[in-house]
């Protein structure tokens, strides 16, 4: 159990960041002290064996903020500090100090409850903003007779598109961000105060007029296009030196198989209309390609293992893109991968 100087110090770290005008966010932290967002996220909630090194990071972090050329938050030199600067770091440091002194070393908690494993957790959100994920609408001719609202037996999300990709990921980030508002929409239900949070969109092209809507509002080389030879879905467009090219899904030759190849798309931008907020899209040719984006960051067996590839790839940039094989066993959706390099088809930036 956590002694009551280990819960006192982590909360002193975190009240002392959202103390921060503006209020910082933990990968903001850990990207101006050079650590993981792991680290920051666990000193904020276990504080086991913070080095001293480390408390006077954070003292001088908090006690003399300074930003960078692109106004974000880093870490200040010794001789940039002023006196009163100097001073005000060193009592906070007494202050960290004497809580460390106190607090009893914590066992290492299983892997399986550690609060942020992986160097970077995609679906984790740390501030208050409202998340919506918007998925598109079936086709009215398509829709099960369960959609009708005539029908006794109305159920609304017989009407949702990529519902299994809806599901999946909602329960996700409903488990992250437990204190969060956190609801989904059809894109034709959105509202005004839906636009200005965290969006997340499912699908594209054909049913999710908001993905189409909200990719040409942002700079990303990827679009969907539609093609004769895929009458049911819209296959992908890169951009590229100049040249364009196509990326296909793939049909076994056993008619029997069927599907066996769709594409995956991730990209995760600021949100056009709030760019404190994100705007995340997972999309597919067909609703395993929209599955397989999404379980790439929400399947339990390879989530940590991808965050990792993408931290490793991108860094701290808020912003990327991987469009990806989704391979179909079956009919069953397999998780990508993003070690295998067979699986990334194109990345950006």
């Amino acid at each position: 159990m956590m002694s009551e100087a280990n819960r006192t110090l982590a909360q002193r770290l975190r009240r002392q960041r959202e103390a921060v005008e503006g209020r910082l966010t933990q990968p903001q932290v850990a990207r101006a002290l050079g650590v993981s967002v792991a680290t920051v996220s666990s000193d904020e909630n276990i504080a086991r064996g913070i080095p001293l090194t480390r408390l006077g990071k954070y003292a001088t972090f908090y006690a003399a903020p300074r930003a960078d050329e692109d106004a974000r938050a880093r870490l200040a030199a010794e001789d940039e500090l002023t006196d009163e600067e100097r001073a005000a770091r060193d009592d906070l440091l007494d202050e960290l100090k004497a809580l460390r002194g106190a607090a009893a070393p914590v066992p290492d908690p299983p892997a399986s409850m550690l609060p942020n494993a992986a160097p970077r957790r995609t679906w984790r959100f740390d501030d208050e903003a409202p998340v919506r994920v918007v998925c598109g609408q079936i086709p009215v001719e398509a829709r099960s007779p369960l959609a009708s609202p005539d029908n006794l037996n109305h159920t609304e999300m017989f009407s949702f598109a990529d519902a299994d990709a809806l599901v999946e990921l909602f329960g996700h980030i409903r488990a992250e961000n437990p204190a969060l508002d956190v609801r989904f929409r059809t894109s034709a239900g959105m509202g005004s105060d839906d636009v200005s949070g965290h969006l997340v969109l499912l699908g594209g092209l054909g049913w999710n007029q908001a993905t189409v809507w909200y990719t040409r509002q942002a700079d990303v080389p990827v679009t969907q296009i539609s093609d004769p030879d895929f009458p049911d879905g819209e296959i992908f467009e890169v951009t590229r030196d100049g040249g364009r090219r196509k990326y296909v899904p793939r049909m076994a030759d056993n008619p029997d198989l069927g599907l066996v190849e769709d594409l995956g798309l991730l990209v995760r931008i600021a949100n056009p209309f709030n760019r404190s907020r994100t705007l995340t899209i997972c999309n597919g040719v067909y609703s395993r390609g929209v599955l397989g984006a999404v379980r790439c960051l929400t399947d339990a067996n390879l989530r940590e293992r991808n965050e990792q590839y993408i931290f490793d790839r991108f860094g701290e940039a808020g912003e990327f893109g991987i469009l990806m094989r989704v391979r179909v066993l079956r009919g069953k959706t397999i998780t990508p991968d993003l070690h295998d390099p067979d699986i990334r088809l194109f990345e950006w930036p």
